[in-house]
């Protein structure tokens, strides 16, 4: 199993919902009732995110640090996630064969 650790931003309050987004993961959300639902909720996301990009054989972004997420201006952030997936190793029968020139 490899760890993955993405950042995220929680969005929202109380009374509306919260989401949360992953700023290198385009299309990657979750939500929930409350602020601790949404985060639970973005692991699952994440998980199934990057998944589906491995197994399309798509590029995994690497993630970006946290602390170099720039702020969007007047978006309801409530709190930065660092969110953790851990995914199964690829399989040796799904790794390109080497050839012995190289």
């Amino acid at each position: 199993m490899t760890l993955h650790v993405y950042p995220a931003i929680l969005e929202g309050d109380a009374e509306s919902g919260f989401s949360v987004y992953f700023p290198d993961l385009n299309g990657c959300v979750s939500a929930g009732d409350s602020a601790s639902e949404a985060a639970l909720n973005a692991q699952e996301a994440l998980a199934l995110h990057l998944e589906g990009l491995m197994g399309e054989g798509l590029p995994v972004p690497a993630p970006s640090d946290l602390s170099a997420i720039r702020p969007e201006p007047g978006a309801p952030e409530a709190a930065r996630l660092l969110v953790t997936a851990y995914l199964p190793d690829p399989s040796p029968l799904h790794q390109p064969q080497r050839t012995h020139a190289e």
